[in-house]
């Protein structure tokens, strides 16, 4: 399916949907002037004839100005844009329906509608659990905004950001929400806060998750350099070598013991330095046949020799460990609670959200961004 289900993947990624504008608007000192009617009246008014101050939305409480909706709008416009000429060469064309049979504006519309409600709940959270910016995360932002003015000029800086479809007010939201979900990211692997999930916690979510933990020793048979698969011979000497090692490991007394020095002596697997007790992971994070072959054992015990694209494995499945559990988990667990509470919350619309057209609008800031 070509338009992919990323409604949270960007805010979950360091909000960078919500932080947008700071990244969109590095500005450029050749700005055009707009009318001070212009600049009062908004690109949304421009285009639906809405005012930029007008509700569109609220989540308990926590109301959405028009103008939010708008730079959504053209957010979620220019990344689909980028997407269909990345996919087929072709950009945004609201005649034409998606891939997936979809009508581009109301997708647009939706996709805008989720993003405008992620940042109400975010900032709905932030107050709920007592999340500030730190003075320094505020200075920084401050100084961004001085550097740009001293750059463009006070009408200048008003005029790039009336490109966006927004007043100065509602990009100064808009930027703080970045830094706001980075303040509560924050909180959360902080210990001792009301957002913290503690190991045990993480660790349970990793074992209902899929996530298993298992080392290996492996025989490459790809060379390091070049990426190309060794010929026959070497290959043979490869797996020979990997069923010595494993009838070692047979004959061994206490082969799980013996397994580590084994693969410190013999693994070619360039990862082990950094992951010596193994690899903790979840379906399709690993070569298929090595996630195959791992989920088969139980834990302590050694597999046959498995044959990847990598090489010749044999593998140890090794109990899941508390703390490698949940440094494996902690930031999904972190997007997962985020999303639930997206989830949750129930967004209330204002009827000018059915007046809002994401072609018009997307046309409108195109007009001004383009001159």
């Amino acid at each position: 399916m070509l338009w992919k289900d990323r409604l949270l993947s960007a805010l979950l990624a360091a909000a960078i949907s919500l932080a947008a504008g700071a990244a969109i608007v590095r500005f450029t000192p050749t700005a055009p002037e707009f009318s001070p009617a212009q600049l009062e009246q908004g690109i949304t008014f421009a285009a639906i004839g809405v005012p930029g101050g007008a509700t569109v939305a609220t989540v308990d409480g926590n109301t959405a100005p028009a103008e939010l909706l708008t730079y959504q709008i053209g957010y979620s416009c220019a990344y689909l844009d980028y997407v269909l000429r990345a996919y087929n060469g072709a950009g945004l064309d609201f005649s034409q329906p998606l891939a997936n049979g979809n009508d581009p504006k109301e997708t647009v519309l939706s996709e805008s509608l989720e993003l405008v409600k992620q940042q109400l709940v975010l900032e709905n959270l932030a107050e709920q659990y007592g999340i500030t910016l730190s003075d320094e995360a505020q200075a920084a932002l401050d100084a961004q905004r001085q550097a740009d003015i001293e750059q463009l000029g006070e009408d200048g800086y008003r005029a790039e950001i009336y490109k966006l479809g927004l007043t100065e007010e509602s990009f100064d939201r808009v930027s703080r929400a970045g830094a706001l979900y980075q303040a509560f990211y924050d909180a959360y692997v902080t210990p001792g806060s009301a957002l913290y999930a503690d190991d045990n916690v993480l660790h349970a979510y990793a074992a209902g998750s899929g996530y298993i933990t298992a080392d290996h020793i492996l025989l490459a048979t790809v060379d390091p350099e070049t990426r190309e698969p060794l010929d026959e011979a070497a290959a043979a000497e490869k797996k020979a070598l990997a069923e010595d090692i494993l009838a070692r490991l047979h004959a061994s007394s206490d082969p799980v013991a013996d397994f580590a020095a084994l693969a410190d002596e013999y693994s070619e697997d360039p990862g082990r330095a950094l992951n010596p007790e193994g690899y903790t992971f979840t379906h399709g994070e690993m070569a298929e046949a090595f996630d195959l072959a791992a989920r088969l054992l139980g834990e302590n015990e050694i597999s046959d020799v498995v044959e990847s694209e990598h090489g010749y494995h044999i593998i140890l499945r090794r109990p899941l460990g508390i703390h490698a559990a949940a440094e494996a988990v902690r930031d999904t667990y972190f997007e997962v609670f985020f999303t639930a509470e997206v989830d949750r919350a129930e967004m209330e619309l204002s009827p000018i959200a059915d007046r809002f057209d994401a072609e018009k609008v997307y046309a409108a800031l195109r007009a001004v961004q383009d001159d």
